[in-house]
């Protein structure tokens, strides 16, 4: 999975501009912005998950180094799982 972004300068050239209608390539401006700031709104809720994750795995870090939080709870959950599934998630 690649963690390349897009923008317009992605989207130049490689798309006609017309009615919108006929062609799978051929799109209004309006419709181009459009489907870029949608873009633009996944990538900023992408980043603000991609943040919460890495709180969550500092935050484990931190209880499980300093003792807070059991490693392995009662119930069998592995905290160090849910902190690694963090960090994967994260980068």
């Amino acid at each position: 999975m690649s963690n390349e972004r897009i923008d317009y300068a992605h989207f130049a050239g490689k798309f006609t501009y017309g009615t919108g209608r006929g062609s799978a390539g051929n799109w209004t401006k309006a419709e181009l912005k459009i489907l870029l700031d949608e873009i633009s709104r996944m990538y900023k809720r992408e980043d603000e998950l991609l943040d919460a994750l890495q709180v969550i795995k500092e935050d484990l870090e931190t209880g499980i180094a300093q003792g807070n939080i059991p490693i392995n709870a009662t119930n069998g959950i592995d905290l160090t799982k849910i902190r690694n599934f963090a960090n994967d998630a994260s980068l």
